[in-house]
């Protein structure tokens, strides 16, 4: 398993609000620590945001179709039920973000970490997730539906009702998750990694019987 990359932010000191970086024009943000102020529900398609750090910005309902982000974290920010179609993310980080109901479908991402997010209801059907690392994360009903996944780390994450169907998972260790109930394909669950309990609720799945005694 190949080491998954956080962004590296050290020598960024420029603090602004958004609205005095954003430029329609030209619509790249980089090199600045963007908080405690609120991004308005739409902005122009394509926004890129690289070298950043966003830290208690309330994106909630925001949209912005093909955003790019590269080399950002984003802190204690509320994203709620943002629709970010066609999002790229190359090293980037969420730490105790609200992301519930975030829309994210046909997303690339790369090198991307969530630590402590509330997840609920995210939309990341069609999409392409490559050394991604979920860490304490709230996953419940989360879209997955047709990923293709190389190195995702699931870790402590609440998987209840999660949509894993047409998501190969081989080489995928979910056995440090839970889930009440899932939603994955059988041909799907090959080479996946789970615990002893997670492997009696899939043997089901197949209709087998196991003994215990």
């Amino acid at each position: 398993m190949s080491k998954i990359l956080k962004p590296n932010l050290s020598t960024i000191e420029r603090i602004s609000d958004f609205e005095s970086v954003y430029c329609v024009e030209n619509p790249i943000i980089e090199d600045v620590i963007i908080e405690d102020c609120s991004i308005g529900k739409e902005v122009e398609k394509g926004l890129e945001i690289r070298d950043a750090i966003l830290r208690r910005v309330n994106l909630d309902g925001f949209s912005c179709e093909k955003l790019y982000l590269r080399n950002v974290r984003f802190e204690k920010c509320f994203l709620t039920n943002a629709q970010l179609e066609e999002i790229t993310m190359d090293r980037v980080e969420f730490i105790n973000c609200q992301l519930t109901g975030v829309l994210m479908p046909d997303s690339r991402l790369n090198h991307v970490w969530f630590s402590n997010c509330n997840m609920q209801l995210v939309g990341m059907g069609y999409s392409q997730q490559k050394n991604v690392h979920y860490q304490e994360c709230l996953l419940r009903q989360a879209d997955f539906y047709l990923n293709q996944w190389k190195n995702v780390v699931l870790n402590q994450c609440d998987l209840t009702g999660a949509n894993l169907a047409q998501t190969k998972l081989a080489g995928i260790d979910i056995s440090r998750s839970s889930f009440d109930n899932i939603t994955i394909g059988i041909d799907d669950l090959k080479g996946c990694i789970v615990n002893e309990e997670q492997a009696r609720a899939f043997s089901r799945l197949l209709g087998l019987v196991v003994r215990s005694d």
